[in-house]
């Protein structure tokens, strides 16, 4: 079971956006009760010391499985919308949900493709668009990634509570959370 929520990302350059989540499991998992995607609310860059968008959208998910294969994994994908109204993707980013039990604080580096020829830059910059990926699971995919060029550009920060139910009936050991990181920040 995962509660927690996105809490808010730090994007240079970016002064406004939204999120769109989504979790991806293997077969072997069966989503049981929350929202397995939804859509943050466009918050603008904080006018304080730390130039974050806050969103603070909450997460509620719980599954049930037999086989640790196919562990859940979030993606996020991040837009901006122009003054003009026209969306673009600002970042992706996905990690796994924390194996152990325990409160996370997880820092999710966020990425954007790059363009492969000059001529998709210059059709980009000509409309005023970024390059995405045609399948928005594709962060989540180990194949073929390695092939993919891209960007950093920020980080999103989410805070995960995590709870596992009769994980040693099944051999495996469920450990805890990481208790020396004395702020619980983990990054991956």
């Amino acid at each position: 079971m995962v509660t927690g929520q996105i809490e808010h990302a730090q994007i240079p350059s970016c002064d406004n956006a939204y999120c769109k989540y989504q979790v991806v499991h293997g077969e072997d998992w069966k989503f049981v009760a929350g929202l397995e995607d939804g859509i943050t609310q466009v918050t603008r860059r904080s006018s304080g010391p730390d130039d974050s968008m806050v969103w603070n959208f909450p997460l509620d998910l719980t599954y049930n499985s037999t086989n640790v294969f196919g562990w859940p994994q979030i993606i996020l994908t991040v837009y901006s919308v122009s003054a003009a109204g026209m969306e673009q993707i600002i970042g992706y980013g996905c990690q796994h949900i924390p194996t152990c039990p325990g409160r996370y604080t997880q820092k999710l580096r966020l990425f954007r493709p790059q363009s492969a020829s000059l001529m998709q830059s210059f059709l980009h910059a000509m409309r005023g668009t970024t390059p995405d990926f045609a399948d928005p699971k594709f962060p989540s995919y180990g194949e073929g990634r390695e092939v993919t060029r891209v960007v950093s550009c920020g980080h999103a920060v989410l805070k995960l509570n995590i709870l596992t139910k009769d994980m040693e009936q099944f051999g495996y050991n469920a450990g805890s959370s990481n208790s020396n990181n004395a702020n619980g920040l983990v990054s991956l």
